[in-house]
């Protein structure tokens, strides 16, 4: 047996002839990684030896995967079909009228004793002939690597999601179908079962098995994914799409958020609370929502009470990764070391958050008051999320302003049920330190009364439904 080069099929008009060469490791120019995931029609991985771009598409040398055809377009590569040959595809190269020429390498076998005109030593007789060897075709047809290959591979096995719950489905293929528990399992819309609808049929997510039976296999999702039931589901290389950062974004439900935040008087015999609340609707990209944020009072022996309040409606641009809005509403106005006495204004309200609303995310929510025919700042409410691990979020908030209050809080928020779809609670808990002030009531002369500011250590607990 001896190695040899068998060069030179074309994908359009084919012709073979014989050279040598050595076969190398092409850098492609494909986005990293995304070559290791992908898998012909037979499941067999490229090893990439040379590349040929053709406008919007790339043809790819895989070796003994064949030469793969892959679509450039600016959502990203897809592959598109794979081509066999009677050898590895380790090259291309194009003769001056345009056509294009793949290079194979075969492994060839040729009968002992040696055919005729073959070298021998002086001392040994000649060796009898032999038949002919056949001569090289003069065409190799491409066909699918599934039609060419000596030993087909199995067809790969597709099943159906046969029930949703919160976080999970149960499909309809099991260990007697090959699937193991921690594999990946693609999920794609419900197609009329052709094969140019299973080729471009909308993948919605990939989860990973995690537990199996003989033929059903129960697949965990990633945290605000949902798959319909009927769904087809099959084994696949590709990464979870399950993320701690970057959840998909939820729309077409109701929020209500409540939270309350006692705290205690220092040097005081009293104290207060925050109270605050949310009720909004998610649009695809719109967001409406009523905010009450705070209500803040505080009560002490013998000095009298303190108090702020603000509220909004507010609409916003919602997306994935940012938040904008804008929105209108009133608020309390008590400025300390001012001749004008506290009162109420009108508000114009701004609100950005960036990040993931389940994720990482960075928001604030300021407020400009209209207050005895001056513009002036009225607060601002920030507030931070970090992801621990799934269901749970680490709050880092804090605010305050000439409304009347100012706060800070580290606390926890927990996925207490559900996926963070509809039906979804939440609790979070939080510990942090107050404070609520008044300016006193100033008459015509600017003799105002006494100011009132108190504060100390608070607590806070608050829910989050999703309906």
């Amino acid at each position: 047996m001896s190695w040899s080069f068998k060069a030179i099929a074309s994908l359009t008009g084919f012709m073979v002839c014989f050279c040598g060469g050595r076969t190398v490791h092409a850098q492609t120019s494909l986005p990293p990684n995304w070559l290791s995931t992908q898998v012909n029609e037979s499941g067999r991985h490229c090893t990439p030896l040379a590349e040929q771009r053709q406008g919007d598409k790339l043809l790819l040398a895989c070796g003994a995967a064949g030469a793969w055809e892959v679509s450039l377009s600016a959502t990203g590569p897809k592959f598109v079909r794979s081509y066999a040959f009677s050898g590895d595809v380790v090259g291309f190269f194009s003769e001056p009228d345009g056509r294009l020429w793949v290079k194979l390498q075969v492994l060839e076998a040729r009968p002992f004793p040696a055919a005729p005109g073959a070298a021998v030593f002086p001392d040994l007789a000649p060796p009898a002939p032999s038949a002919p060897v056949p001569a090289p075709p003069t065409s190799v047809p491409a066909a699918p690597i599934t039609q060419a290959a000596s030993q087909p591979a199995a067809p790969q096995k597709f099943g159906r999601v046969e029930r949703v719950t919160p976080g999970e489905v149960v499909i309809s293929l099991g260990a007697a179908d090959g699937v193991l528990r921690g594999d990946h399992i693609e999920f794609a819309r419900l197609d009329d079962g052709s094969e140019e609808a299973a080729l471009f049929s909308e993948v919605i997510a990939v989860g990973v098995v995690s537990n199996v039976t003989d033929h059903n296999a129960r697949v965990r999702l990633g945290l605000n994914e949902t798959v319909p039931e009927g769904a087809r589901a099959s084994v696949t290389r590709s990464p979870s799409t399950s993320s701690l950062s970057a959840p998909p974004r939820v729309h077409g439900l109701y929020e209500i958020e409540v939270f309350a935040r006692p705290f205690a008087a220092i040097d005081e015999l009293g104290g207060g609370a925050l109270l605050s609340a949310r009720f909004g609707y998610r649009f695809e990209h719109l967001h409406l929502q009523a905010v009450v944020d705070p209500v803040a009072f505080a009560a002490v022996r013998d000095r009298g009470n303190a108090g702020a309040a603000n509220a909004a409606l507010i609409a916003s641009y919602d997306s994935q990764y940012i938040e904008l809005g804008f929105g209108f509403g009133a608020q309390t106005v008590n400025e300390l070391d001012s001749f004008v006495g506290s009162g109420s204004g009108l508000t114009a309200v701004q609100l950005v958050r960036f990040g993931a609303r389940d994720g990482l995310n960075l928001a604030a929510r300021t407020n400009i008051a209209l207050f005895h025919s001056q513009f002036q700042f009225g607060g601002i409410v920030v507030t931070g999320q970090i992801p621990l691990t799934r269901g749970y979020w680490f709050l880092l908030n804090g605010g305050g302003g000439s409304v009347g209050y100012g706060f800070g809080e580290l606390g926890l928020r927990a996925l207490l049920s559900g996926n963070g779809l509809a039906g979804s609670k939440y609790l979070s808990v939080t510990a942090g330190g107050v404070g609520v002030f008044n300016a006193g009531s100033c008459d015509e002369n600017f003799s105002c009364g006494e100011q009132r500011s108190y504060g100390g250590p608070m607590i806070g607990i608050g829910g989050e439904w999703r309906f």
